[in-house]
């Protein structure tokens, strides 16, 4: 347990205090919940009364790294003209066109449930052979 540090846990993060749960040591809410500082005076945690610590939480973040991706950029070079225009446009809809293109350029990192998405539409066109630029294993906070 206490494999992350402070500095991993994202803003406003939802920590628990459930310690009893079977499910604690991995779980990165209850692991953030033991790297909280001094200086937190304030904290959002999951209501107690409302959850029963078991397998089933519906709160429970696995500890497990999970695969991100940075950027597809690599991608557009690959495709038609007509062929990037309609995965263009399939992607907007579903991230917006900040979204889009902040993921595109690798500033803003795949999720894995966005790499699915995007493997889903590359497959639908017929382009399940293109990658992302690069990959990354790290936490998935929000699961």
């Amino acid at each position: 347990m206490n494999k992350i540090s402070y500095k991993e846990v994202p803003n406003c993060y939802l920590y628990c205090i459930q310690s009893d749960c079977p499910m604690a040591d991995h779980c990165l809410r209850q692991m953030a919940m033991h790297v909280i500082t001094k200086r937190d005076t304030i904290i959002n945690i999951v209501n107690p009364l409302l959850t029963l610590p078991s397998e089933q939480c519906e709160y429970f973040r696995s500890d497990e790294p999970q695969i991100f991706a940075r950027g597809f950029a690599a991608m557009k070079e690959e495709m038609l003209p007509r062929q990037y225009a309609v995965f263009m446009s399939r992607l907007k809809a579903k991230f917006g066109r900040t979204g889009y293109f902040e993921r595109r350029k690798g500033d803003r990192l795949c999720s894995p449930s966005d790499i699915k998405f995007i493997e889903d539409v590359l497959k639908e066109m017929g382009l399940e052979h293109l990658s992302f630029d690069a990959y990354e294993e790290l936490y998935n906070w929000n699961g």
